[in-house]
């Protein structure tokens, strides 16, 4: 009888255990892949323990005959996970599998595993909603539900969650109220919320007692927060606050002084609209412990005092109005980042910074002075950029002597002198920027440089003289060596390191041959300049290039549908406006023509400038003034489409006919008044008057949303681009001339830099200048016509000019902190005659504009297709770094399809479909290769799987905003296809 009763016992027992192997078993069949093999190996429903818990499966946690405790953290496990499923896990304490790939919804019945206190299922593919059964988990001290792709408004009920201490929902989709979630929470000392789309003000006087006491870590940035900061009651009285960020949202008002949250160790408030002075307590030496501060992208005004503060060790005050010197001292800060301001005096200032420091960033401001001598305690620097000042005199020898220093940019200065023979011995130097200076002598290379680390060398646009010193082929990771625009002869070295990415010897006198070990480079890596160069291996010279505008006759037509497309979606109020100004122009135009003619019978001729008409239609035309001082059209319908250059980057504006061609004969047209307004150069290399582009010959190329793009010669014939902006579209002269000096000080080898503006006295009279590059663009290869009358660019072509275009958007990203903003294939130029260097145009140019003429700039964006997905839900929506991420990954399906991204393509279901959704659906088909353009691959099966990286690359890009990579991670990816080239 005892036997028997012991048997029924243990059936039971195993009986019980059933349903939770079950469940797991179940689990089990919803993982498609396992990298690792940790799971699919060990969970064998063979291995038990004699009271029926699974015996060494990986994850797995048994107690008394239960599972308390499933961890999969970090596995790469692909395949769906049911939360329906778990519920028979009914003793689970522990449910973490955060770092997978699983799919799926939290389904309403996570709320019946009563005991649970950790759930982390973080960086996976969950989507839906969050169900209010979430809230009935009582006992839940540990709750992350980052990095999916969560969405909808947070349930409300969490004020239950007694236990509650760590929440984390960053970068998901979550909507609504921030303060409808954070008004319920109780003593949770852990909240992030970031990278969402919340609204709302941060009125934390609206919570409880009992949050604002406990909370040590609050991040909130990323969002779509607006307001005052704490505008309810002023600054809470937080007890415990460590960390406070609130960056990225649309924040205003002026900075609170935190001086009574003794306990916080870093506030972050970047990219908002704060206003006003710095708070003085921040910077202060006080009861804070306050280790960063990051106030940067704001429009803080007022000094820099001094900082006493001997806890602050990062300071981010970059990209804000402040004027003044530098601060004499600045405490203990490591890293000091005071770029894009307004700051002036002399550089000499930084003498008393101290040995903490190791990071100094005070790129873009109006610094003058020489470069101390008296900095030799700088023993910990390790970055050292000062770029885009008026900074002179000589290099002293002691920069060569920081022993840790790695990053030097002092481009866009006015140092003379010769370069430091020592600098190119550092051992830990990676990144040395010495263009845009007035250097001379030679490039002082030693031969015992083999130890050198040095990845980045610009000596660009100097006055560097002698040869290329072979002794650079010692720098074995060098990826960029430019030494364009200087006075260099001889012949190169044929020993360039092999890591090469990035060459530029253009604009010297070099000779000779083209060494063996180069001929992947393109040839505007040699030319202009360099004529004594030649290309033994090349199968074409330059001048048998085929003629790079040939196609351009053939660009009118393949815009007709974009250009279509903009104007319904203009819409009868754009069109409204548009004829407002047009009727407007025609009026002046009349009554100057009027006041012309009245003038000539008179007999009192005034003389006419012949810059940059107006009121000329939308042709090449060349005006040039008669002897009577009247302006005629020289040349015919002949003349059109050949004459069009690259600067067609800038594509017709809606508001006008872009396909209207001009009768033969001459046309009268009419031109402004001379240019009496200001005229301001950003560079000493390029000097003219108002009065010289006033009588410059102008030749209209292009139209866009932003205004009218003309060729102008000068006398002297330096040839320029000068895109008239369009009435109304400009901000306020102050803010304009800040926001364009800021750009006219940014420079990339792959940019198309601005070299000036002019501020007329009028509305209309508002131009932007850089230099003219006769270049035709990407947009022209994604037409058969236009491709036909181009050198072709094969896969390996096109890779490279993708990540060309990928570093230089890195590059304004992460070291100007601005977006291009306007990105598409019409503003991207292919440098001739190889068509294989990109240069970007039109960058940063919404940072000049109103509200409308950034929304205008947004639309034409979208009717070509480039607009990201969350463009659509906001009513303002403005360029972005993520938004710079979508447009390229759809220049990316561009270049790896051929197709352009505003033609509608058929999809398989017979629906019309953009290239975003066409190359989307296909891929979800695992049908990927049907997308790519099979001429481009040179029949070379090798190809096959770059391009489809390529393709895997580009549906990153385009992925909702909270999932994109940055564009470091970008260029990332994509250097990690270049072993397959």
């Amino acid at each position: 009888m005892q036997t028997t009763c012991l048997m029924i016992l243990l059936l039971v027992k195993l009986a019980l255990g059933t349903t939770e192997l079950d469940s797991l078993l179940e689990i089990k069949r919803g993982i498609h892949q396992d990298a690792s093999g940790k799971v699919l190996a060990s969970w064998n429903p063979k291995s038990l323990a004699s009271n029926g818990c699974p015996l060494d499966w990986y994850g797995i946690t048994c107690s008394s005959g239960h599972v308390t405790a499933l961890v999969l953290d970090g596995l790469g496990l692909v395949g769906g996970f049911s939360f329906s499923i778990i519920t028979g896990l009914t003793m689970l304490t522990n449910l973490s599998i955060s770092g997978n790939r699983f799919e799926g919804t939290i389904s309403n019945g996570i709320g019946s595993i009563a005991l649970l206190e950790h759930l982390d299922v973080s960086s996976n593919l969950f989507h839906g909603s969050l169900p209010v059964e979430i809230t009935s988990l009582k006992r839940v001290v540990h709750l992350n539900l980052s990095l999916n792709n969560l969405e909808g408004v947070v349930p409300s009920g969490f004020g239950g969650l007694s236990q509650l201490k760590y929440l984390d929902l960053h970068s998901n989709n979550f909507k609504g109220d921030v303060m409808s979630l954070l008004s319920q929470l109780g003593g949770v000392s852990y909240v992030d919320l970031s990278s969402n789309g919340l609204i709302g003000t941060l009125d934390l006087g609206l919570g409880s007692a009992e949050f604002v006491s406990a909370i040590d870590y609050l991040n909130v940035s990323h969002n779509n927060l607006g307001g005052d900061l704490f505008s309810h009651d002023g600054m809470p009285f937080f007890d415990n606050l460590q960390v406070f960020d609130a960056s990225n949202n649309q924040f205003v008002g002026t900075v609170p002084s935190f001086s009574f949250i003794v306990s916080l160790r870093i506030l972050r408030l970047g990219s908002n609209m704060l206003s006003g002075s710095l708070p003085e307590a921040l910077l202060q030496e006080s009861s804070m412990v306050l280790s960063e501060l990051d106030l940067s992208l704001n429009e803080l005004k007022g000094p820099v005092e001094s900082i006493s503060s001997t806890t602050l060790r990062s300071l981010n005050l970059s990209s804000n109005k402040l004027t003044g010197v530098l601060p004499l001292i600045i405490g203990h800060c490591a890293v000091i980042d005071l770029s894009n301001n307004l700051l002036s005096g002399n550089l000499s200032r930084i003498q008393g910074w101290g040995n903490y420091v190791e990071e100094i960033n005070l790129s873009s401001n109006l610094l003058t002075g020489t470069f101390p001598i008296q900095t030799s305690q700088f023993l910990r620097l390790t970055s050292f950029k000062i770029s885009n000042n008026s900074i002179g005199g000589v290099l002293s020898p002691v920069l060569a002597a920081y022993p840790e220093i790695k990053t030097i940019d002092f481009s866009h200065n006015q140092f003379n002198g010769t370069l430091l023979p020592s600098l190119f011995n550092a051992t830990r130097l990676t990144y040395l920027n010495l263009s845009f200076n007035n250097f001379s002598g030679t490039i002082p290379v030693q031969e015992n440089n083999s130890l050198v680390s040095l990845e980045f060398l610009d000596l660009s646009h100097n006055s560097l003289t002698d040869h290329l010193p072979r002794e650079i082929g010692n720098y074995w990771n060098l990826a960029l060596l430019d030494v364009s625009s200087n006075r260099l002869e001889g012949g190169i070295p044929d020993n360039l390191p092999g890591a090469l990415k990035v060459l530029n010897v253009s604009y010297n006198n070099l000779s000779g041959i083209v060494p063996e070990n180069l001929k992947n480079f393109p040839d505007s890596a040699f030319h202009p300049g360099n004529d004594l160069l030649s290309f033994p291996y090349s199968s074409i010279s330059p001048k048998d290039v085929p003629n790079s505008n040939a196609g351009h006759r053939s660009q009118k037509r393949s815009y007709t549908k974009p250009v279509l497309i903009a104007v319904l979606i203009g819409g009868v109020s754009s069109l409204a406006l548009l004829t407002l100004i047009l009727c407007y122009r025609s009026q002046q135009h009349n009554e100057r023509d009027h006041s012309k003619q009245s003038s000539e019978k008179q007999g009192n001729q005034q003389e006419i400038s012949s810059v940059l008409a107006t009121s000329a239609p939308n042709s090449s035309l060349k005006f040039s003034t008669t002897s009577e001082h009247n302006i005629s059209v020289v040349g015919g319908p002949k003349d059109i489409g050949a004459k069009r250059k690259a600067e067609e980057a800038f594509p017709p504006s809606s508001s006008s006919d872009p396909h209207e061609e001009i009768p033969p004969g001459s046309l009268e047209v009419c031109s402004p008044d001379k240019l009496i307004g200001e005229l301001h150069l950003f560079h000493s290399s390029l000097v003219f008057s108002a009065q010289e582009l006033s009588s410059a010959p102008a030749e209209m190329i292009g139209r866009s949303c932003h205004g009218t793009l003309y060729k102008a010669v000068l006398q002297s014939g330096h040839v320029l681009a000068v895109k008239w902006l369009k009435e109304g579209i400009a901000k306020g002269r102050k803010e304009f001339a800040r926001e364009v000096t800021k750009l006219g000080g940014i420079k990339h080898p792959n940019l198309v830099s601005l070299q000036g503006y002019y501020w007329g006295p009028r509305e209309y009279e508002k131009m932007l200048i850089s230099n003219y590059i006769d270049a035709p663009c990407l947009f022209l290869y994604f037409n058969e016509d236009d491709a036909k009358n181009l050198p072709i660019l094969n896969l390996d072509d096109r890779y490279r000019i993708a990540v060309d275009i990928a570093c230089c958007l890195s590059y304004l990203h992460n070291e100007r902190a601005i977006p291009h903003g306007n990105l598409k294939s019409t503003n991207i130029l292919l440098e001739p005659p190889a068509m294989k260097r990109p240069l970007l145009t039109d960058y940063s140019l919404h940072r000049l504009m109103t509200s409308s003429g950034t929304a205008e700039q947004v639309l034409t964006a979208g009717a070509l297709g480039y607009r990201p997905p969350e463009f659509c839900s906001t009513s303002k929506p403005c360029p972005s770094l993520k938004s710079d991420v979508y447009a390229f990954g759809v220049i990316l399906l561009e270049l790896v399809t051929g197709k352009c991204s505003a033609e509608m393509i058929l999809g398989s279901s017979g629906e019309a479909v953009d290239l975003t959704e066409w190359v989307s659906l296909l891929c979800v088909e695992n049908r990927c290769i049907e997308c790519v353009n099979w001429q481009i691959l040179n029949n070379s099966d090798d190809l096959v799987k770059v391009a489809e990286d390529m393709i895997q690359v580009a549906l990153r890009c385009i992925l909702p905003a909270d999932e994109r990579p940055d564009m470091k991670s970008v260029v990332d990816d994509l250097t990690l296809i270049a072993a397959a080239l």
